[in-house]
């Protein structure tokens, strides 16, 4: 049974409470619910019998609402211009005050 000394070793931070631990490597990973660990174990292709997962209340902690999207769907690009190609900023002197503004060029 592990105790509470060993939890806080295992899990040293409060809102992480998934621990990935690469078994070849000396490397330990946090993530704060299930779909963060899932996303990495995709990108980057992992073995389970690589790794070993723990959970701070030992079971998986269910994602937040927030997320809309599954892990697959991409957002579609809104134009297909350069990304450049927004309104400039000029910066223009008033003679009169020798103080300088910032304004927005109109589009022909």
């Amino acid at each position: 049974m592990k105790t509470s000394q060993d939890n806080v070793e295992l899990f040293p931070y409060e809102s992480f409470g998934v621990r990935l631990e690469h078994i070849n490597e000396k490397r330990i990973c946090w993530f704060k619910d299930d779909y963060e660990l899932q996303k990495y174990l995709e990108r980057y292709k992992l073995d389970k019998r690589t790794i070993k997962i723990d959970y701070r209340d030992g079971q998986p902690t269910k994602p937040s609402e927030k997320r809309k999207r599954s892990v697959e769907q991409k957002p579609e690009p809104k134009s297909k211009g350069s990304s450049g190609a927004g309104k400039k900023r000029t910066t223009r002197v008033d003679s009169t005050s020798n103080t300088t503004s910032t304004t927005k060029r109109k589009k022909k």
